[in-house]
């Protein structure tokens, strides 16, 4: 009887690298409508998407934070602590489980999606309604404030 032929091993490799995390808004800007005072302005702000692509485990959270609004011709304000942040579910790909907050008020940075149960990259999409108060003391004018979107 013959005995096996001898060969030879490859030790084959791969590196699976690593991207970033990252967000983004599908608008640059939303129009909260024409308003009289002691009313609520209120839009629907479409395709808030996070992009997490750092092939790991690691969790995330997005953050919003909205500045005052002011008057374009008067300089006079509006406070953006008469304003609520809603969240709907996210929509997401790869693994993870993404919770939103309830409501919130969005004056200081205000977590509204939060990511576990990660595994490698994935996304999460969602909507959300922002509303402000409008006080009966406002002064006609277009006002403009920013929304600051931000994860980590």
């Amino acid at each position: 009887m013959a005995g096996p032929a001898s060969g030879a091993d490859t030790v084959a490799t791969v590196v699976v690298s690593s991207g970033s995390l990252g967000m983004s808004s599908a608008a640059t800007s939303a129009s909260l409508g024409v308003v009289y005072p002691g009313t609520v302005a209120a839009v629907t702000l479409h395709g808030i998407t996070v992009t997490d692509n750092r092939a790991g485990t690691a969790g995330w959270g997005a953050s919003v934070l909205l500045m005052d609004f002011t008057g374009d011709a008067t300089g006079a304000r509006l406070s953006a602590a008469g304003a609520t942040y809603t969240p709907t579910a996210a929509t997401t790909t790869g693994t993870v489980s993404v919770t939103a907050s309830p409501p919130t008020d969005p004056t200081t940075p205000r977590i509204v999606q939060t990511a576990t149960c990660v595994t490698g990259n994935n996304t999460a999409t969602w909507d959300a309604s922002l509303t402000l108060h409008v006080p009966n003391e406002a002064i006609a004018d277009a006002y403009t404030a920013t929304l600051t979107y931000s994860v980590s």
